[in-house]
């Protein structure tokens, strides 16, 4: 059993929200995640940014941000205990934003931005952006696999 926290950074966060960490189980048990606790954090474009300038000296927004918690380090695992996987840090506004862009609903971004942070906590990276191969391959049949978030709203 996974445990996953929801955390909102946003006053009044929206309806979606509510239906993220049913979402991020679903793609946890496809990907064979067993027994992992992490945080998936929703926030808006300052609240990423902040994030994105502390931690990696960038200062801008984005879509999604994962931090692998035993990243650059082993850390034991201890019988019983979950695994720490990290956190999934979302801006929403970014995922509107690029579902206007890219002429996808914002189900599909926000889906696909949840597929993606959780497959980097799983240890995954993609060195460029060729959605053929690779984690970015397997994030686009996660995505096809799976239905809406939006559906009961």
């Amino acid at each position: 059993m996974n445990h996953i926290e929801l955390i909102s950074e946003i006053d009044n966060p929206p309806p979606e929200t509510h239906f993220m960490e049913a979402f991020t189980q679903i793609i946890l048990d496809k990907i064979g995640a067993d027994h992992w606790q992490m945080g998936l954090v929703v926030t808006d474009d300052d609240g990423i940014r902040k994030f994105n300038r502390r931690w990696r000296n960038i200062d801008k927004a984005t879509d999604v941000l994962s931090f692998v918690q035993d990243e650059g380090e082993t850390i034991p695992s201890m019988p019983g205990m979950p695994k720490e996987a990290g956190d999934v840090i979302i801006s929403l506004e970014t995922v509107a934003r690029n579902a206007g862009e890219w002429n996808n609903s914002y189900d599909e971004e926000l889906r696909r931005v949840i597929i993606h942070g959780i497959l980097h906590l799983s240890g995954q990276d993609h060195p460029g952006d060729d959605y053929g191969k690779g984690m970015l391959k397997l994030q686009e049949e996660l995505l096809a696999e799976t239905g809406s978030i939006l559906k009961d709203i």
